[in-house]
């Protein structure tokens, strides 16, 4: 008991002898202003009010300037002592009046923004390079609240306390560590969020950085482009001490995706920002950030920011905010890039002097800048390109992996989802509001009874988690066997293991996936499937094993099992169950073979390289339909077809009508070889915790294929070479514009012996549901009539478009809709320039952005021959 008391007595001295302010910050007409910032004057300490405009920053005893800004109000400077108590300190912000300069610019008359944002543009490589490494404690605290919450998830949101108008609350604190070009580690001292106690989720949310080109998938008002997306406006300048500060308006020419709106503050002659107010949209989201910037040894730097976003998605709609206030230690400013440069507007100003070859190679940035008193826009340019060139091949020469774009690290503390109230009142910069008190104290109270009722079930919890219930036996469940083993069951009812065809009447599939985690992310697994075909009263099945590491891997597969003609699967079991029994159409067509598959990968050989295939030996069999088949509704235009693919390459040599033509064949073994060698230049990545995650780029992925018909060995029939060459580029032509063509072109340069299933396949489709990639998929294309064993072309080109037709209209591009334009085309000696020419529409349906429609003309031989809808998704599901 004296124990007890005497902590307690220790804590309240604790409490007693803690100093620093508190208070509120508010207009002349006493209305709060949320979120305003407060910061020391010459340190980096500082703070952000919440969304009441209550403040509190923790101070040592003694003498402050504290300054207090909001935008679009002048800046407050206090000055005040601490002793060793928390001083109440209210404020009231007056709006800022500007001053409104009339300048004449060059002969014509031009709005002073561009030249003040032609100077900024031209030095934001500059700024961004100014700080070499630094320290910081990062405080981020998000709040959101869902305003509408769909009937489908009322309940089961309730249950983890996502209730409309409650706020969820979470909070992070750590310590972030910056080196240039880009290295950023972070150590997570402490999280806290309001749904679960437990949780580790460190805020992912970064400080961006307006001086790079984007910020997100937007274009920065800084970026080298800003002037062909964006229009400036000049609303006046106001004085902050011995600065200049000029208020810009950012106009986009279209606004919408990939685009900012708003103001962006920049100090005259350093051109450097001070602070800015910008939003943007996105998939009909809107997205605000506000960021405030403070001089520290002489460089302006983001100490607080506030993003919001707010909008509606699936039926969900609600706002959140994110606050963010960095605390800077060990700031280190490289000495090549002093603030003494002037910068001028090529524009209208001609420097005096032109900076050789020579003393771009051989002088330090530093050196040039003292050597040419004022440069322009472009010297500039050229200087830091020069900088950046040799910092590289510095770095090469050290060993360094220059192809990084980014490295970061994160650790987090084993003590982070553990701390207790009064470590958070210390160490909070942002005061909680009323709302969100209320939160943390609800969930408090939740977590209680959650740990009282696991305790009190616990014993049965046990037993369930071994136990099958009905729900598991039909649908599934993963089991975790042990440390190292996990076992994930299939059940035969769900979607993709309950299907319908012709041939094997309603189909049920179950596996067992027994899996073990090795070391380095590596896994070994074992998997057994089971497959009942009820019409034909047949069990298939399967066995695989196999290992697989982050980047290479090796499998074996056997059975007796049921395969497509293409094995690429062009039709999913779901959508076929669908097109047989409503519509009457029997798209699938499957062969029964009993296989071995020995298959390996191996990807990023080299950062740029990548090889897969396999063997495989097998005994094909033909299957027919079954009798009597009926479709759920009879239409009386369509009727089953065989299942027996139709082909014009086979009709063709065999000299017969389409109707007796199906292609058919005798039960026959095969040995068959597939390799395919990937080489895509050019790849960065980022390391993330030392592990690489490599980067969409620009450049062209090229891929050559080699598939093999082996004769002869173990009475093999087949006896063919098919050599393909594929290249494929996704390209971005502009924001939110996007350029994907992919091109194959391939030949059989031997065809002794081929059967259907080793033909070149073409990923057709004749539902009016879009299945698989969309960009690499042809919309009416029959599934088999040109599929050849001779030699062939194959092409697809779609433009994503973020201002088109419909998107010209502000309230369609604002929406989030895209439109797309896409041509798909085929030549084979059967197909005489099969082409496709078809328009799209993502995002039609509010709430559901990546919904697709499309319309599409089909033409053979430059002939139209009709015309098809499709609808899907612009994600890609199955090949």
């Amino acid at each position: 008991m004296r124990i007890i008391v005497s902590l307690f007595l220790v804590i309240a001295n604790l409490t007693a002898l803690a100093s620093g302010i508190k208070g509120t910050v508010k207009t002349s007409k006493g209305e709060p202003l949320p979120y305003a910032t407060l910061a020391i004057k010459g340190t980096s300490t500082g703070t952000i009010a919440n969304a009441e405009g209550r403040y509190e920053l923790s101070l040592a005893p003694g003498k402050y300037e504290v300054v207090f800004q909001y935008l679009g109000f002048k800046a407050l400077t206090k000055s005040i002592e601490v002793a060793n108590e928390t001083i109440t300190l209210n404020v009231v912000m007056e709006e800022q009046a500007l001053t409104i300069n009339e300048v004449k610019v060059g002969s014509k008359s031009e709005d002073p923004a561009y030249t003040i944002m032609r100077r900024a543009i031209a030095k934001a490589r500059f700024h961004a390079l100014q700080v070499q490494s630094y320290s910081a404690r990062v405080y981020i605290k998000s709040s959101g609240v869902a305003t509408n919450i769909p009937f489908y998830a009322e309940s089961s949101l309730k249950k983890e306390g996502i209730v409309e108008g409650r706020p969820i609350v979470n909070e992070s604190v750590s310590d972030l560590t910056f080196k240039q070009p880009n290295n950023y580690q972070q150590r997570v001292i402490s999280t806290r969020n309001s749904l679960n106690q437990d949780a580790v989720s460190p805020n992912a949310f970064i400080m961006a950085s307006f001086y790079n080109a984007t910020v997100g998938d937007a274009v920065s008002p800084l970026s080298p482009k800003a002037l062909t997306y964006y229009k400036f406006e000049y609303q006046g300048s106001f004085r902050e001490g011995d600065l200049e500060v000029n208020k810009i308006k950012v106009i986009p020419k279209s606004y919408g995706e990939g685009v900012f709106r708003g103001q962006i503050y920049i100090i005259e002659n350093t051109w450097a920002i001070h602070s800015l107010d910008l939003e943007t949209t996105a998939e009909g989201l809107d997205f605000q950030m506000k960021q405030v910037y403070n001089p520290l040894q002489g460089v302006w730097l983001p100490t607080t920011s506030r993003i919001r976003f707010a909008g509606s998605l699936l039926g969900f709609s609600g706002e959140f905010n994110h606050a963010i206030s960095l605390t800077y230690k060990n700031l280190k400013i490289n000495p090549a890039f002093v603030e003494n440069v002037v910068v001028l507007d090529e524009k209208i100003e001609k420097p005096s002097s032109d900076i050789s070859k020579k003393d771009l190679r051989t002088k330090k940035l530093n050196e040039l800048a003292a050597q040419q008193k004022e440069v322009s826009g472009k010297q500039l340019r050229k200087m830091l390109k020069e900088y950046e060139k040799q910092d590289r091949n510095e770095r090469k020469a050290q060993k360094e992996d220059v192809n990084v774009v980014r490295s970061d690290s994160i650790v987090i503390d084993s003590m982070a989802n553990k701390r207790n109230d009064a470590f958070w009142n210390e160490i909070r910069t942002i005061p909680l509001t009323e709302l969100e008190t209320k939160s943390y104290r609800h969930s408090d109270s939740v977590r209680v009874v959650k740990v009282a009722k696991i305790k009190a079930d616990s014993t049965k919890a046990k037993k369930d988690s071994t136990n099958f219930d009905l729900m598991a036996l039909l649908s599934g469940r993963t089991f975790k066997l042990s440390k190292q083993w996990r076992l994930e069951y299939e059940g035969p009812l769900r979607t993709q293991n309950f299907s319908y065809n012709t041939v094997e009447g309603y189909v049920l599939e179950s596996s067992l996936n027994f899996i073990r985690r090795l070391k380095q992310a590596n896994t070994f697994y074992i998997k057994p499937l089971g497959r009942y075909a009820i019409g034909r009263r047949e069990l298939l099945g399967t066995l695989s094993t196999g290992w697989q590491g982050r980047r290479r891997g090796i499998s074996l597969t056997g059975g007796r099992y049921v395969a497509q003609f293409n094995s690429a699967n062009p039709i999913s079991p779901s959508i076929n169950t669908s097109a047989t029994l409503l519509f009457e159409n029997n798209y699938m067509k499957i062969y029964e073979k009993e296989f071995g598959r020995l298959a390996f990968n191996y990807a990023r050989l080299a950062d740029v390289l990548s090889i897969s295939g396999g063997i495989e030996f097998g005994r094909r069999y033909a299957l027919e339909n079954l009798e009597n088949q009926r479709p759920w509704i009879r239409w009386n235009q369509y009727a089953f077809t065989p299942n027996a693919p139709y082909n014009r390459e086979h009709s063709h040599r065999l000299n017969a009508l389409e109707a007796d033509s199906y292609y058919t064949f005798a039960p026959h073994n095969a040995l068959t070889l597939d390799v395919a060698l990937t080489w895509k230049p050019g790849q960065k990545y980022r390391l993330y915790n030392g592990r690489k995650r490599y980067l969409e780029n620009n450049n062209p992925s090229l891929t050559l294929r080699y598939a093999k018909g082996i004769p002869t060995i173990g009475n093999s029939a087949v006896d063919y070479d098919r050599v393909e060459f594929d290249i494929r580029q996704d390209l971005e032509t502009g924001i939110k514009s996007e350029l994907h063509y992919a091109v194959s072109a391939g030949a059989f340069l031997n065809r002794r012996s081929v059967y259907l299933m080793d033909y070149k396949h073409f990923m057709g489709n004749r539902t009016f549901i879009l299945y698989g990639d969309s960009y690499t998929r042809f919309r009416s294309l029959p599934f088999y009539e040109y599929s050849t064993s001779e030699r062939y072309l194959e092409a697809h080109v779609t433009n994503v478009y973020r201002r088109f037709l419909l998107t010209r209209l502000p309230f369609v591009r604002l929406a989030g809709l895209k439109e797309n334009l896409m041509v798909h085309y085929l030549l084979t000696p059967m197909a005489k320039h099969y082409t496709e020419v078809g328009y799209a529409l993502d995002g039609l349906i509010p709430g559901f952005p990546f919904f697709r429609v499309e319309a599409i003309a089909v033409f053979n031989n430059f002939k139209y021959d009709h015309t098809a809808f499709r609808v899907g998704t612009t994600f890609k599901f199955g090949n």
